[in-house]
């Protein structure tokens, strides 16, 4: 076999790997996008769940227990960003892929500091925007029964990924609202401080 026939061989052989890699990256691309849009319409579903809960709840009403099973505790809203999630009960890495979720604290427009964490996905889902915030701007808390308060954000500030003094629930009898997130170029947490508006 001449040198030719060998270059030539090589060159196939390297056009078939270059197809193949291509071919590989667009199936895992289309995949990757795929569940993004699966989780994206199950949180869609959770706020058309969530409007259908808040319809049959009234404010005193003792039945919003039965769905905390459902994991939906209220709803969070920022015009400001166009942010419009439901909330979830509970944290776990599964949970914050579907939609914002409470890490810690009350229930939503109690007393306390109610801790809610999303993913930043760096596309403007979840969490991805709230650094745009600013301070003065306002997020809208919803319960179960479709009540909301207003916070007015008052405070913000990135912290190390171990650091959780932002959880305290030291808040002198009023209602607050801590919102985090990941900044994924720094590795920190993002972190917004947010209290009831008077």
């Amino acid at each position: 076999m001449n040198k030719f026939h060998k270059n030539k061989i090589i060159f196939i052989i390297l056009f078939v790997f270059f197809i193949l890699v291509i071919l590989s990256s667009l199936v895992y691309s289309y995949i990757i996008k795929n569940r993004e849009k699966k989780l994206y319409s199950f949180s869609e579903k959770l706020d058309e769940k969530y409007q259908t809960i808040s319809l049959y709840s009234t404010s005193n009403s003792t039945n919003t227990s039965q769905y905390s099973s459902s994991h939906i505790i209220g709803k969070i809203t920022i015009d400001k960003i166009n942010l419009n999630y439901s909330i979830l009960s509970t944290c776990s890495e599964d949970l914050l892929k579907i939609s914002p979720c409470r890490l810690c604290g009350p229930e939503p427009n109690q007393i306390g500091n109610l801790c809610i964490a999303g993913h930043n996905y760096d596309n403007g889902k979840f969490f991805s925007n709230i650094n745009k915030l600013n301070i003065g701007d306002i997020i809208r808390i919803y319960d179960l029964s479709n009540n909301y308060l207003e916070y007015s954000i008052y405070d913000k500030f990135e912290v190390e990924i171990n650091n959780t003094s932002v959880l305290s629930q030291n808040t002198n009898n009023i209602r607050e609202t801590t919102l985090i997130t990941c900044n994924n170029q720094n590795k920190t947490r993002i972190i917004l401080k947010a209290k009831e508006m008077d």
